[in-house]
């Protein structure tokens, strides 16, 4: 079973270039809408983050883009963690873009952390948050590095 988080969209016209195709930054967009909604199916919205004191930052991400998308067309997008530091304060997500027809069309690579309101430092997150990271690990996930 997979532990992957997914969410459904169809490409807009807004969505896409001048060409038709799915703009690059609405593959970016559709993977941070896709943890946001994870997070909040898991009741992790802003409520609940603020009532912590703590934020979710975007440190990097990366897209590699493997087949075209077009106007009217429906792509799923997974979530999944594939890197977690020790203490869990930073995390690595992998989304990955599919076609409903068939075929992956991307996969963008987020390196984020977890923010301490008040103190404007990376955090460990609270015990619940750090429970639903766990069960949202692929079964590659690495242990990635804290500094």
């Amino acid at each position: 079973m997979s532990k992957a988080y997914h969410k459904s969209y169809e490409v807009r016209w807004d969505d896409a270039d001048f060409n038709g195709h799915l703009r690059n930054t609405r593959y970016l967009e559709y993977a941070s809408n896709t943890r946001l909604h994870f997070l909040m199916e898991l009741g992790w919205d802003a409520r609940a983050l603020q009532k912590e004191g703590i934020a979710s930052v975007l440190l990097g991400e990366e897209a590699t883009y493997l087949r075209e998308v077009f106007l009217a067309e429906r792509v799923i997008v997974s979530c999944e963690v594939v890197g977690l530091s020790e203490d869990r304060a930073r995390w690595r997500t992998r989304h990955t873009v599919t076609r409903e027809r068939g075929g992956e069309a991307a996969v963008v690579h987020c390196l984020g952390a977890w923010l301490d309101v008040h103190e404007r430092r990376i955090t460990p997150p609270p015990a619940g948050l750090r429970a639903v990271f766990e069960q949202a690990r692929s079964d590659d996930c690495e242990v990635i590095g804290g500094a």
